[in-house]
Formats: structure tokens, sequence, C-alpha cells
């Protein structure tokens, strides 16, 4: 490893038996086999919204955490029994709570937070809650859609840039990632500005042992979301790296820009950080 680069060795990922959980476990075991890394299993047993709920009684809401114990009683011991059997280092940590209160209490020495694009069918989830909230503690994040089965990080990874100082902490954070794949493609949408030019990303891939390719795309009429996520799809890459594109802060407008409609809509993984 060359010196100066990050390395991205603490892999966190989210464990309760909801429907994203395979993908979110079959790509936290690839980025650890290919980062040499170290897999952190936060076993998170969900509090949903009722608990917080004057009008429900006690009887229906001690009736949801005996079953959300038993269910999660038996999938830890399914996920142990596997994780014992593959071929990566691995520990396990148990908390009771919300998603995002569990992972911010377990991940404050993690690299890197592996949780889904969306919470299909999740007691109380939120992604757009939990994404923000790992971003607003620097916990750089991989969001994977329930559908896909691992990562190949050996495959085209794309990075949306805009040229902001997210863009640039997110380029910063995913070296050792994009170090992995085979080609790396950056995505500029050109609207007349920009603070840092795409060549500037790519002068400081270069430096690292990358050579990207540079994509520059007019912009059109309609959300720029949309466009970097037809470009995806021409592309087909293996992930989607990026920062608060288009806006000046990430957590600030997480929920009405960019940012929101990668996560809801893209069929690959999308790596963030802040």
């Amino acid at each position: 490893m060359k010196l100066g680069r990050r390395a991205v060795k603490n892999v966190a990922v989210l464990i309760h038996a909801d429907a994203g959980q395979e993908s979110r476990l079959q790509a936290a075991l690839d980025l650890v086999r290919g980062l040499h890394g170290h897999l952190i299993a936060i076993d998170v047993t969900a509090m949903p919204p009722i608990a917080e709920d004057p009008v429900i009684g006690p009887t229906t809401l001690a009736s949801y955490i005996s079953e959300e114990l038993a269910v999660q009683d038996d999938n830890r011991a399914r996920i142990k029994a596997r994780l014992l059997i593959e071929d990566a280092p691995w520990t396990l940590a148990e908390c009771m709570g919300d998603v995002a209160s569990c992972l911010a209490s377990h991940t404050a020495l993690t690299d890197l937070v592996v949780i889904n694009t969306v919470f299909d069918g999740f007691p109380g989830g939120d992604m757009d809650g939990v994404v923000a909230s790992m971003l607003r503690l620097n916990r750089p994040v991989l969001a994977v859609p329930s559908a896909t089965r691992g990562i190949v990080l050996q495959g085209t990874a794309l990075v949306a840039w805009d040229g902001s100082d997210e863009s640039d902490a997110a380029l910063r954070a995913a070296i050792p990632i994009l170090a992995l794949a085979r080609e790396v493609r950056i995505l500029s949408i050109d609207r007349g500005s920009i603070k840092h030019p795409p060549e500037l990303a790519a002068s400081y891939l270069s430096r690292h042992g990358i050579r990207p390719e540079i994509m520059v795309v007019p912009a059109e009429t309609g959300r720029i979301g949309q466009q970097i996520l037809a470009q995806a799809l021409r592309i087909e890459p293996a992930l989607i790296v990026m920062g608060g594109f288009g806006h000046s802060r990430l957590i600030e407008t997480l929920f009405g820009g960019v940012t929101r409609d990668l996560l809801h809509n893209s069929p690959y993984p999308v790596f963030l950080a802040q």
C-alpha cells in the first residue's frame, strides 16, 4: 500500500432479519475479503415507532418486543453459524433500540458502514435518517439495494463529481475501494461552473496509482440525479461514489436532491461520505 493512502479495514454491517440483510452481509464480506479487513456485525433488535406512541397499550408493545426478540435470537444464531465458516475475521456486537442510535454507538472506530439504500419491511426503518446520522458522524456509508448479492470490487466504479467539498471527501474516503476497480470513471454534469474541475480529481487519483476516465455531460432540464442514473444504467458500474452532489452541505439537503434520487432509485451500491 502506498504511503499516505487511507486504509479501509474495519467494515461494520447492520444485522437484522429483514429483506435487505443478505445484500448487506454479502457486500460487507466482499469488502472485508478484498480489503483484507475485519467485519463488525452489529446485531440490532429494533424498537418500533409504537414504542413512543402513548396510544399503543403496554400489551401490544410487549407482544411486539417478545416476537422481535425471538426472531432476532434465531437470526443471530444463524448469522454466527454462517460467519464461522466464512473466510473473513469478524466480531459481533448486540444492541437494542433504533437503528441509527445502535449504529452510532458501535461504529466509532470503523472505516465504513454497510446498510441498504432502502429498508424494505424494516420495523421503524428510516433509511434517509440512518444515512444522515452516519454521515453527520463522519462515517462513510455503502448503501446497497436489497436485490444485489455482493459487490464486484474489480468492476467499474463511477464517481459522480460536482467539485464540492463533499465530493472531495467522498473521493478521499473511497480511495482503497477505487484502487481495486478495473476501471474508474469520473462523471461531471456540466452546469457552467464548478469549484474543483474533474481534471483535479483525476490528477489526485493518479497519484494513488488510479488512472480514471473523465466523462463530462451537459446538464439537461430536470433532476441531476436522474441524469446520473441514466449514465449509470448505460455503464452498469459495480458501485457509485458520491458526496453532496450539487449542494453546499449534504446533510442539510439530503432529502430533496441528488442524494435522495440515487439512494431511492439506484440499482447499484452507492458509496457516500461527507
